[in-house]
């Protein structure tokens, strides 16, 4: 087989791989609880951010705790997807865990640098959760209230 050729049948591979994907992710069981879900978890880690510029450290441990809390949201709201799907969000939802349990943990250090780095991390962990949904599903900064624009209080789930 020539270079040419399988260079075309490479690119028509990951043309299909990507196609399922997106067609997969499109159809999945509950798309307003996994979009309430990503935004009660990005409202927490929204918080725990807020906390940084009055130094209110003592209060992460709290906001880890609802973090947690608030991932039950996720777990149930990818509950009847096909079992490789759910691991995926399980290993992606368990990397922001671990990140928030280490905001809680250096939290008690009052080390400025060290708690935003934290912050930042679970933040960054929530960006690769968001990743593994449609993009009209993921959350978006400045909108995390109860609906576009609106920004007033927590999501469903966190009242």
């Amino acid at each position: 087989m020539s270079k040419r050729i399988r260079s075309v049948a490479l690119l028509a591979c990951v043309v299909l791989v990507t196609a399922a994907t997106v067609a997969r992710t499109a159809e999945l069981q509950a798309p307003d609880e996994v979009k309430n879900a990503l935004r009660i978890l990005a409202y927490v880690q929204d918080d725990m951010a807020r906390k940084l510029p009055s130094h209110s450290y003592a209060r992460l441990p709290h906001e880890s705790q609802e973090f947690t809390e608030a991932s039950q949201a996720m777990r149930d709201a990818v509950a009847r997807e096909p079992a490789a799907f759910k691991a995926k969000v399980e290993g992606a939802l368990g990397k922001a865990l671990a990140a928030s349990d280490t905001v809680a943990e250096i939290s008690k250090s009052n080390d400025e640098a060290k708690i935003t780095t934290a912050v930042g991390a679970v933040d960054a962990a929530l960006q690769v959760l968001n990743g593994l949904f449609p993009e009209p599903l993921r959350p978006v900064p400045g909108q995390l209230g109860p609906g576009p624009g609106r920004g007033q209080g927590p999501p469903p789930g966190l009242r």
